[in-house]
Parts: C-alpha cells; sequence; structure tokens
C-alpha cells in the first residue's frame, strides 16, 4: 500500500517552517514506527536499540554503513518530497521485504486566509467508492497524538497511516490500496479523546 500524506498550514504565507525531529526505533527485525510521515527538511533518527542491523535507501540516497550490533544511531536529513522506501540489509530487501520502512517527505502548504479549526474531525474519503487510491482528510483542533488505521469488513488491521503527534491543522492523506482485494474496508481516527470510524469501498 502506498500513501501520501499533506499537511496545510493553518498560518499566512510568510510563515516559516521549522525543523522537526523524529526517532525510528530499530529492535526485533523491525522499524518503529514502519512508516513515517515528515516535511521537508525535517531530520529522521534511527535508534538501534536490539539486535545487528543497518539502513539502507531503495535508491541508496542514505546509508547507515555496515552492519552492527546496538546500541547506535544514524541521522539523515530530508531536503525534498517523496517516498524514501529502506531496509535493513541483512534482514530486508529493496520493494519493501523483509525488514524495511518508509519515510514519507511531505511539502507544507500555507494559505493565505486563517481558517479556524475548533474540532477532531474525520472526512468521508473522495472518491468513494474508489479504486485503486482515495484520499482522506482529518482537523486537528490542538496538538495531539494521532492515530489513523484502515481495517478490513473481519476488523483485521490493515495498514497504518498515521502514528504521531500532529500539530493544528487540516490534513489529507492518499490511501493506493492497489495490493488489496476489492471490498468494504473501514478506516478509524483515534486521539486520546475522540474515535471516529468511517466505511470505504473498494472497487476492483
Amino acid at each position: 500500500m502506498k500513501y501520501i500524506t499533506t499537511f496545510i498550514f493553518l498560518f499566512s504565507l510568510s510563515i516559516s517552517f521549522a525543523q522537526t525531529s523524529h526517532t525510528v526505533t530499530v529492535a526485533n527485525f523491525t522499524f518503529t514506527p514502519q512508516t513515517a510521515t515528515i516535511n521537508v527538511g525535517d531530520t529522521v533518527k534511527w535508534n538501534n536499540v536490539q539486535g545487528t542491523h543497518n539502513v539502507r535507501a531503495d535508491d541508496f540516497s542514505f546509508f547507515s554503513g555496515a552492519v552492527a550490533p546496538a546500541p547506535w544511531e544514524f541521522i539523515h536529513v530530508f531536503t525534498a518530497e517523496g517516498n524514501n522506501p529502506y531496509y535493513c540489509e541483512p534482514h530486508g530487501g529493496p520493494g519493501g521485504s523483509g525488514m524495511s520502512g518508509v519515510i514519507v517527505v511531505q511539502t507544507p502548504v500555507s494559505v493565505e486566509e486563517e481558517t479556524i479549526v475548533d474540532e477532531f474531525k474525520l472526512e468521508q474519503n473522495y472518491p468513494n467508492p474508489f479504486n485503486p487510491s482515495t484520499r482522506i482528510s482529518y482537523s486537528v483542533p490542538s496538538a495531539s497524538f494521532i492515530n489513523l488505521k484502515v481495517y478490513d469488513i473481519l476488523g483485521n488491521e490493515v495498514v497504518v497511516l498515521v502514528n504521531e503527534e500532529k500539530q493544528v491543522g487540516s490534513y489529507e492523506i492518499d490511501f493506493d490500496a492497489a495490493e488489496l482485494t476489492g471490498g468494504v474496508y473501514f478506516y478509524q481516527l483515534t486521539t486520546n479523546s475522540f474515535v471516529d470510524t468511517k466505511k470505504m469501498i473498494l472497487m476492483k
């Protein structure tokens, strides 16, 4: 599944965007979070706390070096938008096989007129029904840890779209379900004070 997130800042065009650091924990043959959404100019720090691993981008744009046992840290600054898949050489491979992850880099877009977001809100995806991709929008009225997941009709978790702290604003995420079978799916937005679930239909 592929998905690209766009964050709309709710300030004037003159706003400057601060660099933020994000941490990916390396342990138990996994990267956590497996997918991290960041802004252009942000840094990602991989923190190996268990096992013998390394980090290599599918396109070789970043590389932590030779495989090494924990503990170690590797930091990379992302300067261009796009998807950046990566993997651990001993336990994964390019294309998302085995121990792998992806850094989704977005460019913040500001709007000329200030918009007030005063409540959590999960919008209906559009288009719906869809094939193979659709867009999900949601609003965050205060800095909160956001969890957005997709489930199949049996309640099985399919993918985690968002699992990180978000600032005040309105967000959009494009969900690509090209690898899924057709049918009914549900997406759920969860914070410490809000939960909402909506249905979407993948037509194949």
